[in-house]
């Protein structure tokens, strides 16, 4: 099959991000259609990643990092820290953003609850059909994450840089297998989970880098709770669901068992950062601040000292 034409691609794109921008201003949603059109839907998404890794990196440099050297920073800040604050501050307006997108489209779908209709009638054919906004939050979702394997190679290295990158490729590859299967539903319930704790957990990093310490730990207590509720508790509710209820209603193969072991390696590396969480509480209690639980590898001067 011949590639599709660019002029193709950007059409279709901006057909896309029309419907959800429709669907945030309160409007009616389209039709829902047999969603994957193949190379069309891929080069849709390599747009989208294309512009969202320009738009993260010339954010963080043209506005974001001169910004937190100019006025938010303490005086003699490393660049180090200023490429820190740089990325929590763009990895929260691409968390809060993409869950504020997610609330706007996810929650309408007359599929959402209970969670039998995540997988009653698929054999159908009916669960290939999405409306255009859903569509779009789905490619800007794997777009987001494409850009962010990328990304991590041009960041300071984290303690936990190789979960990072199984975090971003086991979605990457989830998203993809239940795009191209039909299992969208399920799909778009776990994108819409993962995002809202990442949000509080930068605003205290942003908090901390600027020396507002008390701040930093009531956006700490918020993400703690958050990650709880969302990570902890629904999410591990939506691996049941696909693991025991959705063989209620269809026959696993390959596809099917394929979703079931990336959500499961998402749980588990959910369950290592609550560990890295619960480290930070520790401290807290025996009367300590919060720390980025996340940090470099090597401290800000370059000594080479490893990080507690």
């Amino acid at each position: 099959m011949a590639a599709p034409e660019l002029s193709a691609v950007w059409a279709e794109a901006s057909a896309l991000v029309g419907a959800l921008g429709s669907a945030v201003a309160g409007g009616e949603q389209t039709e829902a259609t047999n969603h994957n059109k193949g190379q069309l839907d891929a080069g849709v998404a390599m747009v989208f990643a294309a512009g969202l890794f320009v738009f993260n990196w010339g954010s963080r440099k043209g506005l974001l990092e001169p910004v937190a050297r100019g006025m938010l920073l303490p005086p003699g800040a490393t660049q180090a820290q200023v490429d820190k604050f740089g990325q929590s501050a763009s990895e929260a307006l691409f968390y809060g953003l993409s869950f504020v997108l997610g609330m706007f489209v996810v929650p309408r779908q007359p599929w959402i609850w209970p969670s039998a209709l995540w997988w009653k009638d698929k054999p159908s054919g009916s669960h290939g059909e999405l409306c255009d906004d859903l569509k779009c939050y789905i490619l800007l979702y794997f777009a987001r994450y494409f850009q962010g394997v990328f990304s991590c190679l041009l960041e300071h290295k984290r303690k936990d840089f190789i979960e990072m990158q199984i975090h971003h490729l086991s979605t990457i590859t989830l998203i993809f297998v239940a795009y191209n299967n039909e299992y969208c539903r399920v799909g778009v319930v776990v994108m819409l989970l993962l995002d809202p704790a990442d949000v509080p957990l930068h605003f205290a990093k942003l908090c901390k880098y600027t020396n507002r310490d008390g701040l930093a730990d009531v956006f700490f207590h918020i993400f703690g709770v958050s990650f709880f509720v969302t990570r902890l508790v629904f999410y591990p509710y939506v691996v049941w669901s696909a693991h025991i209820e959705g063989q209620e209603f269809l026959p696993y193969a390959g596809a099917e068992w394929t979703c079931v072991g990336l959500l499961y390696v998402l749980l588990l590396l959910q369950l290592y950062w609550f560990s890295l969480i619960m480290k930070v509480v520790v401290k807290l209690i025996n009367g300590g601040e919060v720390e980025d639980v996340r940090s470099d590898d090597e401290d800000e001067d370059g000594a080479g000292k490893k990080d507690d």
